[in-house]
């Protein structure tokens, strides 16, 4: 059903990936001097989400983007200026990424590209979480749909690894691992737009199905592995997965959810009722 809707989004006049896009800036820790040297960023990074194509058939998604990005400092390195920062990406629902070890050299008026071959700083940290992005976004479209998505983000993290500007770039590899290797979560995700789909086209018992596989998901993630990023998918989505499970009186699955988002279980016993 998602793939589906996936082919008319290819169709789209528009071939964006990526929507509106959000860029803040706090560079409170730096000089005036290094300030004017990155005064053209907020502009430069919003046009190289909006202007590439990062994957020719998921064209037309338009997925919001919001960024900030915190200068930390500059240092030397190989006789050239270099800037630190930390910088947390996210999609405005249930995708976000917090990354404390970006360094790259920038100067007012110059161009953010990315090449998958050639290594740049900046460009390829960009390109890194743009793939991830895309691929969470994917995987709710198709069955494991993201993987080729990831793969490019491991692609660039390896020549991240390689290059002179290594630093984050193996905490990176340790994300994409711990993202694809969450098949519980990867599961649970794709069941649940699967199921609200069906959910809205009047179809309870193929929706009811899609939610069981998303609560099996769940608690496989709870069972071994970190559940920041589920807890994330539910605060994303916990109203209208509560509305439908009340609708269809699957109280089971409500009090099951209950027992899992300890902090909101309110919200369940309330669908619940």
């Amino acid at each position: 059903m998602r793939l589906f809707i996936s082919l008319i989004l290819y169709s789209s006049i528009s071939f964006c990936q990526f929507g509106k896009i959000e860029v803040k800036i706090d560079d409170r820790l730096l000089r005036n001097s290094e300030k004017q040297k990155v005064s053209t960023i907020r502009n430069e990074v919003s046009r190289f989400f909006s202007k590439h194509t990062w994957n020719e058939e998921f064209r037309g998604l338009k997925i919001p983007l919001h960024i900030s990005i915190a200068f930390q400092g500059v240092a030397q390195k190989g006789g050239m200026e270099t800037f630190h920062a930390q910088v947390l990406i996210s999609d405005g629902m249930d995708l976000r990424y917090f990354d404390k070890s970006l360094q790259f050299y920038y100067s007012s008026g110059s161009a953010i590209y990315y090449d998958p071959v050639i290594f740049e700083p900046l460009g390829s940290f960009l390109a890194f979480y743009a793939y991830t992005i895309l691929a969470g976004h994917m995987d709710t479209y198709d069955f494991y749909g993201g993987n080729l998505g990831y793969d490019q983000a491991r692609e660039i993290v390896m020549r991240g690894i390689a290059s002179d500007y290594p630093k984050g770039w193996s905490t990176r590899m340790q994300l994409l691992k711990e993202i694809t290797d969450n098949k519980g979560l990867r599961e649970a995700r794709f069941a649940y737009y699967v199921g609200m789909d069906f959910f809205n086209q009047g179809k309870p018992d193929e929706a009811l199905e899609e939610f069981q596989i998303m609560i099996k998901g769940i608690l496989s993630v709870f069972r071994q592995f970190p559940t920041g990023r589920t807890l994330y998918f539910l605060d994303a989505h916990r109203p209208d997965l509560v509305k439908a499970l009340s609708i269809m009186g699957q109280n089971e699955m409500l009090n099951q959810l209950a027992d899992i988002d300890q902090a909101h279980k309110e919200i369940y016993y309330k669908g619940v009722k």
